[in-house]
C-alpha cells in the first residue's frame, strides 16, 4: 500500500472512532461523525475496497436512522452516497435505487433542496445512460438543466456541466448535431466564467468532446485545434485533492 495513503487511513481510522465515541455521548454529534466516516469511505475506495467503503456508509445510515428524529437530509446524503460508491463500484442497479431513494428525500417536504435534487437527477442520467436507457438519461439530464439553470442562471458552471453529459449522451447515440449545439453551449458558458469559477480540466474536457463532435462531422481543422487548446489546458494544471463530502458530488462524464 502506498504509505501516503496508510497514513491517511490510520488518521481518518482515528478521527472516525473518536467521532463514534462522541456521538455514542451526543446524538447531536453524529452529522459530525458521518463526516469522518465519508471521510475514510473515500480511502476505503481510494485503495479499491468498495466493501469496507459500503460498510462505512451503512453505519452512518444507521446511526443517522436510529436517532429519536432522524435527520432527513442526512439520509439523503448517505444514499447519494452509496449510490456513488456503487456506482464506481461497477453495481449500476443499486447506483440507481440509492439515488432514487435520495432524490425522493431531497424533495420532501422536510428537505426541500433544489440544489441536491438536481445534482441527484445529473447523476441518474449518467447512470441510466451506462445502462443503455437513453430515454431516461434524457428525460434527467434536461431536468437537471432546468433545476440548475432555475437556480443559477444560464451561464454557471453547473449548467455547463450538464450540457456536457448531455452532449456525451447524444454523441453516443450518433445524434451529432445536437451533440455539437450543447457541448458548444458548454464551452460558452466555461469560457465565460472567472478563473475562480472555472476548473480547467472540465474547459479541458469540453474541447476534447468538441473535437471529437468535429472530427464525426468531418471539420478535422477544428477538431485539431480543439485537441491542442485541450493538451495545453491539461499541461497547466496542477494536482487536485477532494474536500470531504457528505453527499456525492456532481457527475461529469469523461466519455468522449
Amino acid at each position: 500500500m502506498d504509505q501516503t495513503l496508510d497514513k491517511q487511513l490510520a488518521s481518518a481510522t482515528r478521527s472516525v472512532e473518536e467521532a463514534r465515541r462522541l456521538a455514542y455521548r451526543d446524538p447531536s454529534r453524529v452529522g459530525d461523525l458521518v463526516e469522518q466516516i465519508s471521510v475514510l469511505a473515500d480511502l476505503r475506495q481510494k485503495e479499491g475496497d468498495f466493501r469496507k467503503a459500503e460498510s462505512l456508509y451503512r453505519e452512518a445510515l444507521f446511526r443517522v436512522q436510529d436517532l429519536k428524529k432522524p435527520d432527513s437530509s442526512l439520509t439523503a446524503g448517505i444514499y447519494s452516497l452509496l449510490a456513488y460508491l456503487y456506482d464506481r463500484w461497477g453495481k449500476m442497479d443499486l447506483a440507481a435505487q440509492y439515488y432514487e431513494k435520495a432524490l425522493k428525500l431531497s424533495e420532501s417536504d422536510d428537505v426541500t433542496d433544489p440544489d441536491k435534487s438536481a445534482t441527484i437527477k445529473n447523476n441518474l442520467a449518467m447512470i441510466f445512460k451506462n445502462l443503455k436507457n437513453t430515454q431516461k438519461a434524457e428525460q434527467y439530464y434536461h431536468e437537471a438543466l432546468e433545476g440548475f439553470t432555475k437556480l443559477y442562471g444560464e451561464n454557471h458552471s453547473k449548467v455547463a456541466a450538464v450540457y456536457n453529459n448531455l452532449g456525451v449522451l447524444y454523441y453516443a447515440g450518433m445524434d451529432i448535431e445536437r451533440a455539437q449545439k450543447v457541448h458548444e453551449r458548454a464551452l460558452e458558458i466555461r469560457q465565460n466564467l472567472t478563473s475562480g469559477e472555472v476548473d480547467p480540466g472540465d474547459l479541458s474536457q469540453t474541447y476534447i468532446n468538441l473535437g471529437a463532435v468535429y472530427k464525426a462531422l468531418g471539420n478535422f481543422q477544428q477538431a485539431e485545434e480543439c485537441v491542442t487548446k485541450a493538451k495545453r489546458l491539461r499541461a497547466e494544471q496542477s494536482g487536485y485533492v477532494p474536500a470531504p463530502r457528505r453527499s456525492a458530488s456532481l457527475l461529469q462524464d469523461k466519455t468522449a
